[in-house]
């Protein structure tokens, strides 16, 4: 896609002397998402519950280490940490996939010398030493595996600084297709919990969801009601529609998908996972085996502002490795995270950190941290230009639907009020994705309105699912509406900028956008327009309407006792519910 890449969005008023000083009290979140893998060091009441008060959204379980036991007790603890802290907290589960490891491992470590050869075998009666590595791989035939490519053999979540990796270099490839011989390139102890081998350029023609990851997804994720499922190496759009099937199959209709571009298949076919995934997982661990290190920035800036321009939440990881041992984040860690925020990310995807490191509290707090100071140098109206000149969107005749245009002009009115808050009624989450899109400056507070289906036997309520799932987009802080308050125009208007106020995100004399975008057959109608744009005014005692103008699709204005702007026509096609 030509002219890919972008700007970089940045304008600050702050001078280098004024980075002495200390920094204010802030009220608002990070607008940033913060993913944790949970893990042994993580995974108690108490750490969970500082972790979610340092701001994580969402849990990772990573399927690649531990029995399911392990991952029960952790989704239990933290469970039992968003109660204590009444914080909604999204769970995400990370499957094993086409992932190769090494099998058949001694107790001890393995020692392995620069310039030694090694054998790389899929004979699995073989036991692992220093001069045999067995892998879980039926054959090597069709790979693409030759002599002269690379081969990483790390431990499970390497940070890469550690001396537990090797780097192979292939010099021979058995006729057989079984094994293949190679030159190891630098000293090291291959030890961990688990040992991933990655194979440069590789075709990898494994099942997407393997038999193991089937059994967990039935025997975990359904039972725990499993947000988001990572789909680990995906390669092409065929990988998304399998799992997206068999997830239908086994009654987990509610759950996205999240596909992890971390091979060379993965990162040609980004386009057409794109359009079939709910969110794009750039895992630089993996892909960083693939792709040369002077080209990762372009892959890296590309897969970002592609998925932003198309409003596909998009996530990064592998950002402060240090920190898996150390209390602070080298000054070029430091800097990588704040430039994901500047190039548009979503979140952060916190790996080794949170789930073995010594400071997994601290990581969390730093991050986010470093995430508030970018984004306060993020320039939220250039990046919505420059979205909306990409979709042609300033064109005389734009080609763009109702629900994107409501959501357009929020983020304008906010912009150009200053207001303080966007509040955004939703009840499948689309509404809150189309505002996050454009990166508003304002946090997009999103009322989660319940919505009631039935197959016949019992009912179902969607609310929850949807609230947790909103945590996925930047800006986004979901709520979950009250239906029993009456008349959402106002009991429930009312309650959400309570809750406003409550976070310290507004006070008297702020403005407030508020949007809704059409719909019709809900049970629990929003407000009495189909889908609007309006602006209050928060007083001291409540809320003060502004009251003059509306403008309708026509053009003409009116008199109002609300200021309005869109479409009141309501959309007829319930696929279409946002």
């Amino acid at each position: 896609m030509p002219g890919v890449l972008g700007r970089t969005y940045f304008k600050t008023t702050l001078t280098l002397p004024s980075l002495l000083e200390e920094d204010p009290h802030f009220t608002v979140p990070p607008s940033t998402k913060l993913v944790c893998t949970i893990g042994p060091v993580s995974n108690d009441v108490d750490t969970l519950t500082q972790m979610l008060r340092t701001g994580m959204s969402i849990a990772r379980f990573d399927f690649s280490y531990g029995d399911q036991q392990l991952h029960q007790t952790s989704i239990d603890n933290l469970r039992k940490a968003s109660k204590a802290t009444r914080t909604l907290c999204a769970t995400m589960m990370d499957t094993l996939g086409p992932e190769i490891v090494v099998t058949n491992r001694p107790s001890e470590p393995i020692k392995l010398e620069a310039g030694q050869t090694v054998l790389l075998t899929c004979d699995g009666s073989k036991q692992a030493s220093s001069s045999t590595l067995p892998i879980a791989y039926p054959s090597l035939a069709g790979t693409g595996i030759l002599p002269g490519r690379s081969v990483f053999v790390g431990q499970y979540l390497f940070t890469g600084s550690e001396s537990t990796s090797a780097y192979l270099t292939v010099q021979q490839v058995d006729a057989s297709d079984m094994s293949a011989v190679c030159v190891v390139q630098n000293s090291c102890v291959l030890e961990g919990v688990q040992l991933t081998v990655h194979i440069g350029n590789m075709k990898n023609t494994a099942p997407i969801l393997s038999e193991s990851d089937k059994q967990a997804l039935l025997q975990f994720g359904k039972p725990n009601k499993i947000d988001f499922v990572a789909l680990s190496f995906t390669r092409c759009a065929q990988d998304v529609k399998d799992a997206r099937a068999h997830l239908d199959k086994i009654g987990m209709r509610e759950t996205k998908i999240i596909a992890k571009i971390e091979n060379m298949e993965g990162l040609v076919n980004y386009r057409e996972i794109m359009e079939h995934c709910d969110v794009m997982l750039l895992s630089r661990g993996s892909m960083g085996n693939c792709v040369d290190p002077e080209k990762m920035f372009l892959a890296q800036k590309m897969l970002l502002r592609e998925c932003n321009l198309a409003g596909k939440p998009v996530y990064v990881t592998r950002v402060v490795d240090t920190m898996t041992d150390a209390p602070r984040p080298t000054r070029a860690e430091a800097t990588d995270v704040a430039n994901l925020v500047l190039d548009g990310a979503d979140g952060i995807v916190l790996g080794s950190e949170t789930f073995r490191g010594k400071f997994a509290v601290a990581c969390a707090d730093t991050v986010l941290a470093i995430c508030r100071q970018a984004e306060l140098c993020f320039d939220s109206f250039a990046y919505y230009q420059s979205v909306m000149d990409f979709a042609g969107y300033h064109s005389i005749n734009p080609d763009i639907s109702k629900t994107e245009a409501l959501a357009t002009a929020a983020v304008r009115a906010a912009t150009k009020l200053q207001a303080a808050l966007i509040v955004v009624f939703t009840v499948t989450g689309r509404t809150a994705r189309l505002i996050a899109k454009y990166r508003p400056q304002q946090p997009i507070l999103t009322v989660v309105v319940p919505r009631l289906s039935t197959n016949g036997l019992k009912w179902h309520c969607t609310g929850d699912f949807v609230a947790r799932q909103c945590l996925q987009y930047r800006g986004v802080l979901p709520v979950c509406a009250d239906p029993s308050l009456g008349s959402p125009d106002g009991a429930i208007l009312k309650a959400a900028l309570h809750e406003a106020n409550k976070r310290g995100l507004i006070r008297g004399g702020d403005r407030v956008v508020v949007s809704q975008c059409p719909r019709i057959n809900e049970r629990f109608p929003v407000m009495a327009e189909a889908g609007v744009v309006k602006i209050l005014t928060i007083s001291d005692n409540g809320v003060t309407p502004a009251d003059p103008v509306v403008v309708h699709d026509d053009g003409m204005q009116r008199c109002t006792s609300r200021h309005v702007f869109g479409s009141q026509d309501a959309v007829h096609d319930c696929s279409d519910l946002v």
